[in-house]
């Protein structure tokens, strides 16, 4: 079956897909939406148009795709895509940001936002592709619906030119399993890029979409109200953060290693300890060493403009590509977290996992809880790719093992779970990452780093100010609320946080937008918008019955001190439950 849709010459589009009837809407962006993108767009739209108490995986929930206000420019780092939805891992609003090429290609079509809404009420998968031409066209796949993101990639490829972007769920979403995950097909045309977290994957499995395709415009219809100053500023700003991250392209992420195991909250073995004997191995300076032995490579852009480079493409002792964009938090959470300390087999991990379509973090963390609990065992690298073959076949061991770490350690009787509202913690011990602990309890989006990412030496609106050592209580409040804002500023904008989570950048950021727009925006402007969407997603939360016994750490953080140290989580809950008043 195929379906087309005549894209109309207008700018600044919404598309809307109604999943059961599979009628495409192509329509100006509404009024009220107008100077909305990213995360703020999504959040929005979700308040006002879903329910709360909906089910997240039924036709009341919408599942969002929006592109920042400078997408398809040649802003830096400004071509970020951000999902949302009402997410099934936690219950509550949740937003996923992801590289690669769709929204640098969607900006070039001038599309803000496509939205799946319904449910198609049959076991039909569709993909929706974008034409060159603007049209939308949507064909049927049901019978590759469980079809690895690899092996998509391949065929979206083949069918579309290596120019094609795609966004597209594996096994793991067509099966609308929890912690599954939505893949962006990277410059290298490798889905390696994932909007991972809170299980958005399993919403676009249940609105029946396999993919999203986007073919390159011809020609861009982008206009701007001034272009030489925004040529001049965006100019400027790629030579100044090629030439300032250039230690970040090297080692990327990855770098994160080292210095968490220094500071002694690298979560090792279930984070039982802030340390791992094995942390050398699994490095960045090692994971460096291994690209280029191998004949991989280092410094790659994540996304068309990217000016900070700093993903990786790691190849096998056999020569052949395993994966891309090796980052920390995968390192962690499938090494240290588990006693793994071979590189070779935490990046086999995250190519099975890019490939099913799950969240590296998410099932990290199920297996410290798996081998915790005797399922598995600590440093068996055989035992994680049994559990992943069994979430590929959805076995019974592996349909629920998909649900989450939350959810699996719950069943299994565990007390030892990593999580907050349902979602796994990421890779920093809050009991040493003080800040980041405030985060993953308070942050709507649940235990995500990137929602106010307090890593060392992360400083807040202000640069000069002592927010203390990265394992000290002091300032830590004020540290994770002023970084909720400034990353969710980069995630409405559409902008990689990694050109830094600052004031500065918003600065920038509000004169390219003027100089696109005619705005008179400013960096007041764009605190108070983000400001605002929290709000709002507080607010979906709230409706959604979350109450302050949400906002906890879980109880062995409080009762266990964290070895070598002893450290200890020393943030009460009166503290947290005061951490949003009178701030937004």
């Amino acid at each position: 079956m195929l379906n087309s849709y005549p894209g109309d010459v207008i700018m600044a589009k919404f598309i809307r897909v109604n999943t059961k009837t599979r009628i495409v809407d192509i329509t100006e962006i509404p009024e009220q939406y107008t100077m909305l993108g990213g995360r703020e767009l999504t959040s929005t739209m979700l308040l006002d148009e879903v329910d709360p108490m909906t089910d997240p995986l039924g036709p009341g929930n919408k599942l969002i795709f929006a592109t920042g206000l400078l997408a398809g420019t040649a802003a830096p780092n400004f071509s970020r895509l951000s999902i949302g939805a009402k997410s099934p891992l936690t219950g509550g609003i949740k937003e996923s940001n992801v590289g690669g090429k769709a929204a640098f290609l969607l900006g070039q079509h001038d599309i803000r936002a496509i939205i799946l809404d319904g449910n198609p009420g049959d076991k039909a998968f569709f993909t929706i592709a974008i034409t060159s031409d603007g049209d939308v066209v949507l064909e049927d796949v049901t019978k590759g619906k469980s079809l690895g993101n690899y092996a998509f990639a391949r065929d979206v490829v083949e069918k579309h030119g290596s120019g094609v972007a795609a966004i597209s769920i594996g096994p793991a979403g067509a099966n609308q399993v929890l912690m599954s995950s939505i893949a962006s097909l990277d410059l290298q045309n490798n889905p390696s890029r994932q909007a991972a977290r809170g299980g958005l994957g399993a919403v676009m499995g249940s609105k029946g979409i396999k993919a999203i395709i986007i073919e390159p415009k011809q020609g861009s219809s982008i206009k701007f109200e001034d272009l030489g100053t925004f040529k001049s500023i965006a100019s400027a700003w790629a030579k100044e953060l090629k030439t300032g991250k250039a230690g970040f392209s090297k080692l990327g992420t990855s770098m994160t290693v080292s210095i968490s195991q220094a500071v002694q909250g690298l979560p090792t073995r279930n984070f039982s300890s802030g340390t791992f004997d094995g942390a050398e191995k699994i490095s960045g300076e090692t994971l460096h060493e291994v690209i280029i032995a191998r004949g991989g490579r280092f410094g790659i852009p994540c996304l068309p403009g990217c000016a900070v480079q700093c993903s990786n493409l790691f190849i096998g002792p056999d020569g052949k590509h395993v994966t891309s964009g090796l980052e920390y938090e995968t390192i962690a959470m499938n090494g240290s977290n588990l006693g793994i300390d071979d590189i070779d087999a935490i990046a086999r991990v995250d190519h099975e996992c890019d490939d099913i379509g799950i969240d590296t973090i998410e099932f990290g963390a199920t297996m410290g809880v798996l081998m915790e609990a005797g399922k598995c065992e600590f440093g068996n690298a055989s035992d994680i790719f049994s559990v992943l073959d069994d979430i590929r076949k959805m076995t019974k061991n592996g349909k629920l093992y998909s649900q989450g770490a939350h959810r699996t350690g719950t069943a299994l009787g565990a007390t030892r779970i990593p999580a907050v509202k349902k979602q796994a913690m990421s890779a920093y011990d809050p009991r040493t990452y003080k800040g980041m602990g405030v985060t993953f309890i308070t942050s709507p989006m649940g235990a995500d780093h990137t929602a106010g990412a307090a890593i060392y030496k992360r400083t807040g609106f202000e640069p000069q100010k002592d927010y203390g050592d990265v394992f000290e209580k002091k300032a830590k409040l004020d540290l994770s609320f002023e970084l909720q804002v400034l990353n969710g500023a980069c995630d409405m904008l559409g902008c990689c946080y990694f050109i830094g989570p600052n004031l500065d950048t918003l600065d920038r950021a509000a004169k390219l937008i003027n100089a696109r727009y005619g705005y008179e925006w400013d960096v007041e402007t764009l605190v108070t918008k983000a400001k605002t969407m929290l709000r709002d997603e507080l607010e979906f939360n709230k409706h959604a019955a979350f109450t302050s016994a949400d906002d906890r750490l879980p109880e062995f953080f409080e009762s266990e001190t964290l070895t070598p140290l002893g450290r200890t989580w020393d943030i009460t809950g009166d503290e947290i439950d005061s951490f949003w008043k009178d701030k937004l």
